[in-house]
């Protein structure tokens, strides 16, 4: 009997054992799957990444289709399911992404609202990161990359890890790609007229534009349909630089950001607008720009009618079916400054700067920030540089010539600038938004004004005093 109670209390023991230690047969719950999927302990069960392999994920991917195409991101797509079978991906790529996101932000519904998107809804981030709708992305910058030991920050590309967009403090965006802006002409017509291709003051710049225009051919065009596009050259990043000569630049950068102090009439932005008047009274800018659409004003400087055009390094995709064999894009940054030792501000634009939408479950963002990763992987870069006309983000990519050589000549020579000049690359972007009327009006006069001023027909000054007054009566009533 003895013997019989002691088996007995072996056997109670051990079933008391195998429910605490939650082994397979312990105890009965239907919802053991689920919680093996959320809590995963084996490491048969995770990636390399620490998510699980066995909980299927679909990601909801806004995604802006414009000069660099959608060939490499559906290449990225295709790679990552391959690493990843348990996570789709489904994309909805369009131009017009931005009027789609403020569609769905609008409509509340957080469930059919995309993970994750690059590019920002009309009206920008500020308010959407302010009121707690948009994923922190500082991890991200900390994190390892897919295919190096370094840290995502530390391998990123001159300036763009200082200029991605932050509100009060806190990343809200991670760049893939980018696209540098300035003026873009016809390298093999350069060479031919033996005009300077790197003037590195405002006065070297003037004479070139002389030089181009006693040549018989316009200096420079740009799409005057969008007058936005001249910000890709002479825009608020120059502001900075003219700032920077007076020790001001990171004063200046701040107010911008904030709407402290004066928006338009501040005195590096009125100096910068003087001297694009000037420019325009001399005739340094295509007469019939007003009319010019971005893809017109482009294919005149194919066509030999202008030297330079105003726009980003994304040109020569956006332009590679009009382009007539062996055109080389050349590249120059507009100088601002007096000398060649003083600091070259150049607009850097993020043209694939990914944002994460928080309301989604835990696993959802976390796919999410794997998926940015994955591209900036090198083979993704190399992708969209040679697919999409893209600028790398990664230091590194130059590193392999065999890499270096598939890029194309708008990036090339965008590239060399930078290494040939001390270049600080740069966005402009505002940390708070603004939703009074008298915002849309200020800048709605700004860039009804903008042709006649390039045209040198409107002195900029009344425009400025205006558009101030308008932009501190809504500063101040917000």
């Amino acid at each position: 009997m003895k013997k019989v109670l002691g088996m007995v209390f072996m056997f109670t023991l051990l079933i008391s054992l195998l429910v605490a230690c939650g082994l397979p047969g312990a105890k009965n719950t239907s919802n053991e799957s689920e919680k093996k999927k959320e809590t995963p302990t084996a490491s048969g069960d995770v990636y390399e990444n620490g998510l699980p392999k066995d909980q299927e994920v679909t990601l909801k991917y806004g995604f802006f289709e414009g000069g660099i195409g959608r060939d490499w991101v559906d290449d990225a797509i295709e790679t990552f399911e391959e690493k990843y079978p348990n996570v789709t991906i489904e994309i909805l790529a369009s131009p017009d992404i931005s009027q789609i996101l403020s569609t769905r932000i609008s409509a509340g519904d957080d469930e059919e609202m995309f993970d994750l998107f690059n590019r920002q809804p009309s009206g920008g981030v500020a308010s959407l990161a302010e009121s707690g709708k948009l994923e922190p992305l500082d991890d991200i910058w900390e994190m390892q990359l897919p295919d190096n030991d370094a840290k995502v920050k530390e391998l990123m590309m001159n300036g763009l890890y200082e200029s991605a967009n932050r509100i009060k403090g806190v990343s809200y965006e991670i760049p893939t790609s980018a696209s540098v802006g300035g003026l873009f002409f016809n390298k093999q017509l350069f060479d031919e007229k033996g005009w300077n291709q790197n003037p590195q003051t405002w006065d070297e710049f003037v004479s070139m534009l002389e030089e181009i225009k006693s040549d018989g051919i316009t200096p420079i065009t740009f799409p005057g349909m969008y007058p936005n596009y001249h910000d890709w050259a002479f825009g608020d990043v120059e502001s900075f630089e003219i700032a920077d000569l007076a020790g001001n630049a990171e004063e200046s950068v701040s107010n911008y950001q904030k709407f402290e102090g004066e928006v338009f009439t501040n005195p590096e932005t009125v100096e910068r607008w003087d001297k694009i008047y000037e420019l325009g009274q001399k005739g340094y800018f295509h007469d019939g720009l007003a009319a010019l659409s971005h893809t017109q004003s482009q294919m005149q400087v194919l066509q030999g009618d202008v030297a330079l055009v105003s726009t980003g390094s994304h040109v020569e995709n956006e332009m590679k079916k009009s382009a007539p064999e062996g055109f080389e894009w050349g590249y120059m940054s507009v100088p601002f400054i007096d000398s060649a030792d003083q600091k070259n501000w150049v607009r850097q634009g993020t043209t694939n700067g990914h944002y994460i939408w928080a309301a989604k479950p835990d696993i959802n963002k976390a796919w999410a920030k794997e998926f940015v990763l994955w591209m900036l992987t090198l083979d993704i870069q190399e992708a969209a540089a040679e697919d999409g006309g893209a600028m790398p983000v990664r230091a590194d990519f130059i590193e392999d010539q065999a890499r270096y050589d598939k890029l194309q000549s708008s990036t090339k020579s965008v590239l060399s600038y930078i290494e040939e000049n001390n270049v600080q690359l740069t966005k402009a972007y505002r940390a708070v938004t603004i939703v009074h009327p008298s915002y849309d009006q200020a800048f709605k006069l700004r860039d009804e004004a903008v042709v006649n001023v390039i045209l040198g027909k409107e002195n900029p000054k009344q425009m400025l005093e205006e558009a101030e007054e308008l932009i501190q009566e809504a500063i101040s009533a917000q």
